[in-house]
């Protein structure tokens, strides 16, 4: 895949999730997240504040509540460049991905693979073991042959308190499926493509 074919195949601009997906820092630049941690401090200092005479105290627990804040907003500010990473990623791979925008937004969980026409496709029998190295969670859900497509599912679980956390786990579990599984694959059976859904 050439770079301008790789970089078609995602967003012209990455959104903030889109950019904190491919990071282990991702999660860490949450602005709810941080907000909560500021309101919690805000909360704890100015009950401890209350006791005190001192009118320092509030300037201080301001400060405290603002470095989250600050924080989160460096660290997506850092993760700008996520795209290109994704560019680089995408011009290794000997296929094309179609819709990996979803996996970047934390949408799609399902991993299609599209073999070419005179490919074979591998069987349950041969595939799960494979897909159980990469984790227990992965599943091959159906062997569609007459399209000659095979759908995986990646199952990672989405969390309601740290949905960055999970955005990025998917991540990581796409590029180790990719690794472990799908490009060794290709090797030994053409894929015309790999589609995220």
């Amino acid at each position: 895949m050439t770079p301008t074919e790789a970089s078609e195949c995602v967003a012209e601009k990455f959104t903030r999730v889109m950019n904190a997906t491919p990071s282990p820092l991702g999660p860490f630049s949450d602005f709810t997240a941080a907000s909560v941690l500021a309101g919690a401090i805000v909360a704890g200092g100015f009950f401890g504040i209350r006791r005190s005479n001192d009118p320092s105290l509030l300037y201080v627990v301001l400060a405290l509540a603002a470095v989250p804040l600050v924080a989160s907003a460096f660290l997506s500010l850092s993760l700008r460049g996520s795209r290109a990473k994704v560019v680089e990623w995408l011009c290794a791979l000997p296929f094309p991905v179609d819709n990996l925008n979803a996996i970047l937004a934390g949408l799609g969980d399902t991993v299609e693979i599209v073999f070419a026409a005179d490919a074979h496709l591998p069987t349950r029998v041969t595939l799960q073991p494979r897909l159980e190295a990469v984790s227990e969670d992965v599943l091959l859900l159906k062997e569609r042959s007459d399209e000659r497509t095979l759908e995986i599912r990646l199952g990672v679980i989405d969390s309601k308190r740290l949905p960055l956390r999970s955005n990025h786990r998917r991540w990581q579990r796409l590029l180790d499926l990719m690794e472990k599984v799908i490009v060794p694959l290709a090797q030994s059976n053409a894929i015309e493509r790999v589609r995220i859904v």
